[in-house]
């Protein structure tokens, strides 16, 4: 068998741009939303779920969860802290349905927009608790790596790669 060898400078190397990169971002965000809207992991994606969803019952509730850790407390909670609010209350053979508040709608949306490059993550005191003097040491580290996702975020809407939209967030 005969190795053909194949000089440095022959080489040539082709990248594909990414369509969607926003993922790569989402442990930063995820965790800026549980820390200043006080959630669990698991309530912010049963959140991000029932938002997409719109109108849902408790057994649609309690289908999405069954993956999830099991919390038996989870659905009074999120109703008890208005992110889930009845929308109709049942009548004759009707289950109540249910949907998510204006709050879960407005943090979502939010989410949304800082995984797409569409508006930085607050860095201010009153806005971030990561940002605050007495934040424990995991959220001193966030505030850190959102001034780097910030950073990231304003030289991308600075400089856009041609073709590319200026709000993208590659």
């Amino acid at each position: 068998m005969k190795v053909k060898r194949i000089r440095k400078r022959d080489l040539t190397y082709e990248r594909r741009d990414l369509t969607y990169d926003f993922l790569g971002e989402w442990s930063i965000v995820r965790r800026w939303a549980q820390i200043n809207y006080n959630l669990r992991l698991a309530d912010l994606e049963m959140i991000l779920f029932l938002h997409k969803k719109r109108l849902f019952t408790r057994a649609d509730f309690a289908d999405y969860a069954n993956f999830m850790d099991w919390d038996r407390d989870r659905f009074d909670r999120l109703l008890r802290e208005d992110w889930i609010y009845i929308w109709r209350k049942r009548g004759f053979q009707e289950a109540n349905m249910y949907e998510v508040s204006f709050k879960a709608k407005k943090m979502v949306t939010s989410i949304y927009k800082k995984l797409t490059g569409l508006e930085p993550i607050p860095t201010s005191v009153r806005r971030n608790k990561a940002f605050r003097k007495n934040a424990p040491f995991h959220q001193k580290t966030l505030a850190k790596a959102i001034l780097d996702f910030n950073d990231r975020l304003k030289e991308q809407q600075q400089r856009p790669s041609p073709g590319e939209s200026h709000n993208e967030f590659h």
